[in-house]
């Protein structure tokens, strides 16, 4: 398996396909019931501010949350610093490699965590221990955020200082709360022992953190890079771990669908396959813009530390597509493949698809999965 380590100086990247954003005045903002992306207005000014409904990175599609906000000069990320779901469910934490991800983009971190839930009474979780509707605890995201409003340094500095200074009061809240939960709902939760041990660990000292969370996103890559997913259609190239610095600090391990080598050229590819439709879905297509934001902004790239050449681009396969159109282009050529695809409605996506290409230091081609 391929394995290439990246630097980031700088990230500049415009979105082309984000929507038009929901406002919420900051003092009536519940989290709950918010939209998953919007404007935060309050007396600081405006924020653009994303949820994630788990730490996970592959749940939900947070990077199209983040995505939508990327052109927002002022962006913030809600993310709940562990979800348990039951004993019989998934449980699942924030990585370090979460942070050093925000601290490249920019991005500040609301640390939140779950106050409240109910049992899951579905027909296939009745009889086990499992939890839904997880609301997280409004006063304490409103209260960051307001802080984070006044905080006159970069999300750098205000994400170590959250991992600092309140990370372990924060995942101990979270676990007395979730104590408090299946005394309430009679559904058992994960070993309160087990996590504790974790957490101590973890806060041994700034370093542990770092160093058991990217050993796990580093294990996860890897295995995610044995395993061809049906959304995926990989028809050339290899999976590859990808290890991004740059000079803040941030270090992280990602996964990068292909790599395919054009003569002495190295492609950085995302890809989104949609089975039985034209085109993947908005969401894995925006999930796959935001990871290449990264990749297009890379200043070197290196393999064995030796500096090879490199472009980025994003492979979409969809059921039944004649042709193929590849990104940047004319507008007539997108409007030709279109017409003679019969698609014509998808028109206004495809032109915000070539503008993304034009605009930034990417390529984007889509053509049929067969």
């Amino acid at each position: 398996m391929l394995h290439f380590k990246g630097f980031v100086r700088d990230v500049k990247y415009h979105a082309c396909l984000t929507p038009e954003l929901l406002s919420y005045h900051l003092e009536d903002f519940d989290v709950n019931r918010a939209k998953t992306s919007g404007l935060l207005l309050s007396s600081n000014g405006q924020t653009g501010y994303s949820k994630w409904v788990s730490p996970k990175r592959t749940r939900s599609y947070p990077f199209e949350r983040l995505y939508n906000t990327f052109n927002c000069s002022h962006r913030i990320t809600i993310i709940p610093v562990i979800k348990d779901e039951g004993l019989d469910g998934d449980l699942d934490r924030v990585q370090y490699s979460t942070f050093s991800w925000m601290n490249l983009l920019n991005v500040y971190v609301v640390l939140a965590y779950y106050t409240s839930a109910e049992k899951n009474t579905s027909s296939k979780r009745a009889s086990k221990h499992c939890l839904t509707r997880q609301m997280l605890d409004r006063q304490n995201v409103n209260s960051q955020i307001e802080e984070i409003g006044k905080y006159k340094q970069s999300a750098l500095h205000w994400n170590r200082t959250l991992i600092e200074e309140r990370f372990a009061s924060t995942y101990q809240r979270a676990l007395a709360a979730y104590q408090d939960i299946s005394s309430r709902t009679k559904v058992e939760v994960h070993s309160r022992d087990t996590q504790e041990n974790y957490l101590q660990e973890v806060m041994r000292d700034h370093n542990r953190f770092k160093d058991i969370s990217l050993q796990g996103s580093l294990g996860a890559s890897r295995r995610e890079s044995a395993v061809s997913h049906q959304r995926e259609y990989l028809s050339e190239g290899k999976k590859a771990t990808l290890e991004i610095k740059n000079y803040l600090g941030g270090l992280y391990h990602l996964t990068v669908d292909e790599v395919i080598q054009e003569e002495q050229t190295y492609i950085l590819q995302e890809s989104k396959n949609a089975t039985n439709s034209f085109l993947p879905s908005l969401s894995d297509i925006k999930d796959g813009l935001f990871k290449l934001i990264l990749y297009s902004n890379l200043d070197t790239l290196s393999e064995n530390d030796s500096r090879v050449s490199f472009r980025t681009r994003l492979n979409l396969t969809g059921k039944g597509v004649q042709g193929t159109l590849k990104m940047p282009c004319d507008r007539t050529e997108v409007r030709a493949f279109l017409e003679q695809n019969g698609k014509m409605a998808k028109l206004p996506l495809l032109n915000g698809l070539n503008d993304e290409a034009h605009e930034n230091r990417l390529q984007i081609v889509i053509r049929g999965n067969q």
